[in-house]
């Protein structure tokens, strides 16, 4: 006991010192000889199953805890491990998805210069002006792998001072081809007194392709006649500007118009669900904002992309 004492190391160590203790009381109760129905005589009895039994209802409570701290800490390795393989497949399928485009328009261009140059009379000019923006398209893809490497690794953003206009007009050069292939109409109507904006040129360039891809997409999923995408621009105030894209499509619900921007949630059938939710991560990372709009008058949806000017944003 007196080792116990002085060197009781686990809460056995304590339980064994009670049953000890109660040991130790019952010796002289147990020595004297009791009459029945005496306060000794109930004594003993009560002292017993402390210095018999509680020593292996601790090791039975302790057992049982250590299990339950085994299976606890077994389910959240496993919950943390689900984890990790999510987080991997949202990883790749980010990459797969944001690379997916400008890689596209490389094959399409080098395609299409390779075919003006194989013809009975080939179209230099043509050649060269496809090859150029095959080159664009490679450095918007370098970009865009620089870009999704520093949001992964939570690198700062580098803000620089750019025209939001020259941004939408080179995302429309980019996609001009799918726009001509998909019969689809794109109506730039940008405001040239607008302001410059401090922000992520790679990062917004992301999120307007993201957008007008979408709206493409949603166009050529209905049968009207109707196929076109209109792009707005326009200040908000001294300190921001908007621009909006905005489709002939089906439109979105509106119950639907914020669960859209979360992960793997879409409403096309080859979709990866990240699109608008990678969108709006990178439109806040530019101090901005990102939000859907039923499409006045025109049925389909309009997308609005807030951003600041005149300020540096922080992301």
């Amino acid at each position: 006991m007196a080792a116990l004492t002085w060197q009781r190391k686990s809460v056995l160590d304590l339980w064994l010192l009670v049953a000890l203790t109660a040991c130790l009381l019952q010796l002289p109760l147990s020595l004297h000889n009791w009459g029945r129905f005496t306060l000794g005589y109930y004594a003993q009895f009560a002292v017993m199953p402390a210095s018999n039994l509680i020593l292996m209802l601790a090791l039975l409570i302790e057992s049982s805890h250590l299990y339950a701290r085994l299976a606890l800490s077994t389910a959240a390795r496993r919950r943390e491990r689900d984890a990790l393989v999510t987080s991997m497949d949202a990883l790749a399928a980010a990459f797969s998805h944001e690379i997916g485009q400008p890689l596209t328009a490389v094959t399409t261009n080098a395609k299409a210069s390779f075919n003006y140059l194989t013809r009975s009379r080939p179209d230099v000019p043509k050649a060269i002006d496809a090859l150029g923006a095959a080159l664009d398209a490679g450095k918007d893809t370098v970009g865009v792998l620089k870009s999704l490497r520093a949001m992964v690794a939570r690198e700062p953003t580098t803000f620089t001072e750019f025209s939001l206009n020259d941004v939408v007009r080179h995302v429309a050069e980019l996609l001009d081809r799918e726009l001509t292939s998909a019969k689809v109409s794109l109506d730039l109507q940008l405001d040239d007194t607008l302001a410059q904006i401090q922000a992520d040129r790679v990062q917004v360039q992301q999120v307007l392709t993201n957008l007008l891809v979408n709206a493409i997409e949603a166009v050529c999923d209905t049968r009207g006649d109707i196929r076109r995408v209109i792009v707005r621009s326009a200040p908000v105030d001294d300190r921001a500007v908007l621009v909006e894209v905005t489709d002939t499509g089906r439109g979105i619900p509106p119950e639907e118009s914020e669960r859209i921007f979360e992960s793997f949630v879409t409403t096309k059938p080859t979709g990866t669900g990240l699109g608008l939710s990678i969108s709006r991560i990178l439109a806040q990372e530019q101090g901005g904002h990102l939000w859907a709009a039923p499409a006045n008058g025109h049925g389909g949806a309009t997308f609005c992309l807030q951003l600041p000017c005149n300020a540096v944003a922080t992301g």
